[in-house]
Formats: C-alpha cells, sequence, structure tokens
C-alpha cells in the first residue's frame, strides 16, 4: 500500500514499537492503512497540516497590522501579495514568527462592500496571497542533514490510535467504531482522554 505523504510514523517505528519483527510482513497492509488513517483524523482534528512543505494560502484582510496563516510552525515566507481595487501589490515590509502571525508595517486592507447603516465592510474575498514554508519534518522524512521535528507526543498519539483499531480487531477495547469505507473515527471517551488533549496542545489557532 505505502504510506501516504502526510504520514506521521513510519511502518518500521510502528512495528518496533508493538515488537514486530521487521521479517514479519503478515500486517504490513493494514498497519499502514491505520498509519494513513490516523494521520489523516489528527489532522482533521488539528484543523491544519503537519508537514514540512510549502505552501500557498489566501487569507482575508482584516484592516489590522497582523494577519494569520493556518500552517505552523512557520519557517518562512516567500511572498506576500495583497489586491485592493483590483489592483495586487507584493508586500515587502512585514516580520513573522513561528506561531504563524504575519505583522506588516500598516494595516492589511480588506476588500468588500460596506453594508448598512453602520458602514460595515462585508468582505467578499480572500485578497491576500501567502506563500510559506510551515510545518515538521516527519520521521519518514528525516536524513542526518534534516532531523525530525515532529514532536513525539503526536507521534504517540498515531501508536495509540492505530493499537485501539488493532484491539478492536481483536475484540478489545478501544473504537466505538470504525468504518473504513469513509474512515469514520468514533472513539470511547475513556480510552481517548490520554490523546485528544494531547492533541488539543497543538490545535490550529484562531482569531
Amino acid at each position: 500500500m505505502g504510506l501516504a505523504d502526510n504520514a506521521l510514523t513510519t511502518l518500521g517505528r510502528l512495528k518496533q514499537f508493538n515488537g514486530i519483527t521487521e521479517a514479519d510482513a503478515s500486517q504490513d497492509f493494514k498497519l499502514e492503512f491505520l498509519i494513513n488513517s490516523a494521520s489523516q483524523e489528527i489532522e482533521n482534528i488539528l484543523g491544519r497540516k503537519l508537514k514540512k512543505t510549502q505552501y500557498i494560502e489566501k487569507v482575508k484582510g482584516n484592516n489590522r497590522l497582523t494577519i494569520q496563516v493556518k500552517n505552523y510552525p512557520l519557517l518562512d515566507v516567500e511572498s506576500v501579495h495583497i489586491k485592493i481595487n483590483n489592483v495586487t501589490v507584493n508586500e515587502s515590509g512585514y516580520s513573522y514568527d513561528e506561531s504563524g502571525i504575519i505583522e506588516g508595517v500598516r494595516p492589511w486592507g480588506d476588500m468588500g462592500l460596506c453594508h448598512g447603516i453602520s458602514n460595515f465592510m462585508v468582505q467578499q474575498s480572500y485578497n491576500i496571497e501567502v506563500i510559506y514554508t510551515a510545518g515538521y519534518v516527519l520521521p519518514k522524512d528525516e536524513t542526518e542533514e534534516n532531523p525530525r521535528t515532529l514532536p513525539y507526543d503526536i507521534e504517540a498519539a498515531i501508536f495509540t490510535m492505530v493499537n485501539g483499531v488493532v484491539a478492536l480487531a481483536d475484540g478489545g477495547a478501544g473504537l466505538k467504531s470504525f468504518a473504513i469505507s469513509d474512515v469514520r473515527w468514533e472513539w470511547d471517551k475513556d480510552y481517548m482522554q490520554s490523546v485528544r488533549p494531547t492533541l488539543m496542545r497543538y490545535r490550529a489557532p484562531r482569531f
């Protein structure tokens, strides 16, 4: 089957964690499927991508000094283009930090229509395009020159989730239900309480 591009652990690391020998390939397809499924579910819970790569994201202007991109840690910003009155400008005066916040030297202008007595601006489009690099080096992508940066507790959550499905298949506890057709996870509350608080610490910020 192979691992997905966003897989948060490797087959070898999962097998080693569970005491399965490398030579034992009898469960490889199932385990790779579950790694891929659990990795996607974690990204769904967090509301962001985790793999270190380049992203192109559209953001709404807000007439404030700061805007925020979805994915982090924010490692580099290649360009910021803002469109106002159908004119696109390449912004150069800004700074950023790992949290994903980009701060300009003047407010990031919005684009839309004024509405009602209060003249409130109703935004019609995401008028700012940000090209940036963000995320973690995943275990499957690490090299000596580029070591993994994915937090270990996120990888531990993958192990817990995968082993919960295996326990269910073996008649044990863990999941309330699991549907392969649409990769739906419904976890038992007690079983997940050791995983969800960890994941919530990495959830995409809202502001």
